[in-house]
């Protein structure tokens, strides 16, 4: 078993600077405007602001709000459906087609210049501990539940 003093150092130094926290500039990037542009980008066809809320796990008024913003950056269309004019259906635009492929290009020549300076050995390491890290956590919370 690990040396109690180490552990509380991991501890302490994970609390200080958990990885999340470096990896969650990426994920926050993508949560709102970026998120809509691949999901409608992935769905090639229209789609309804519930579906893009249940994707995204979020409440239909934050979906909206992110449309809004969409609508005024010309990146969508919006239109009420045929069969229920209740219900919007959303298209992406050439020019939120664009935005969305300019997004992940730059996502692409971040990650890229990452693994330059990290090494992908280094980052293959890193992504395998991690994956490690987290199915161990799961386990413990799941066997702490179940006692």
């Amino acid at each position: 078993m690990a040396d109690r003093e180490y552990v509380l150092s991991v501890m302490q130094r994970l609390h200080t600077k958990p990885p999340d926290d470096v990896l969650r500039k990426f994920s926050d990037d993508n949560a709102g405007i970026g998120c809509v542009l691949k999901y409608l980008y992935d769905a090639e066809r229209p789609v309804s602001a519930g579906e893009i809320s249940r994707f995204m796990r979020v409440s239909t008024a934050r979906v909206s709000v992110l449309l809004k913003k969409l609508r005024e950056k010309d990146f969508i269309t919006c239109e009420n459906s045929i069969e229920d004019a209740r219900r919007l259906i959303i298209l992406l635009s050439e020019k939120g087609r664009a935005e969305h492929l300019a997004r992940q290009e730059r996502m692409i020549e971040t990650f890229s210049r990452i693994i330059d300076k990290i090494g992908a050995e280094r980052m293959e390491e890193f992504i395998l501990i991690s994956n490690e890290i987290k199915k161990t956590v799961s386990e413990e919370i799941k066997n702490s539940f179940m006692e």
